[in-house]
């Protein structure tokens, strides 16, 4: 066997081995992508849960909240001063989830929830007031989003839920 001919089955032989690296660092690829996904959807969600949760052992707040959400200038100055950190917080999980749409991380079956939750609070007569008085806090891209966004009929607002309405 000459020198030329080994020479060309090393090559060979390497040109296998970087395609099957390349194949192996795909599938790794792939792999670390769905759990970067799996991780955003998780923070999210865990996010939301740490806003909302005290809500359920805490009839004052839920109900400031949507007292509050329903008609700003109506509510207490105690409703506002409870509801306004509630709603920061939650319109940046919103700006946060949006971002993760837009940068292919938030799957779209999982957007959709989001963005029926965005706009069902969004479109309350207190947020949109709140809103005026906070939207240069959140980014442009949002802000465009979020105000070109119709109202979602298929969610009932807290404040209907805890009056037992519909």
């Amino acid at each position: 066997m000459s020198l030329e001919t080994l020479s060309a089955i090393a090559q060979l032989i390497a040109a296998f081995g970087v395609i099957a690296s390349l194949f192996y660092l795909a599938v790794q690829i792939r792999q670390n992508t769905r759990s970067q996904r799996s991780v955003v959807v998780d923070s999210l969600t865990q996010s939301l849960i740490n806003l909302l949760g005290p809500q359920s052992s805490d009839p004052d707040l839920t109900r400031a909240f949507a007292s509050a959400t329903e008609d700003w200038y109506g509510a207490a100055e105690a409703d506002l001063l409870r509801a306004v950190a509630v709603l920061f917080t939650l319109f940046k999980l919103f700006e946060n989830a949006w971002f993760q749409k837009r940068q292919g991380t938030l799957d779209a079956q999982q957007w959709e929830g989001w963005d029926a939750y965005a706009r069902m609070y969004f479109h309350l007569p207190g947020v949109k007031t709140w809103w005026q008085l906070r939207r240069a806090a959140f980014a442009h891209g949002f802000r465009n989003y979020i105000e070109t966004s119709r109202p979602i009929d298929e969610m009932t607002p807290l404040s209907e839920i805890i009056r037992g309405k519909r």
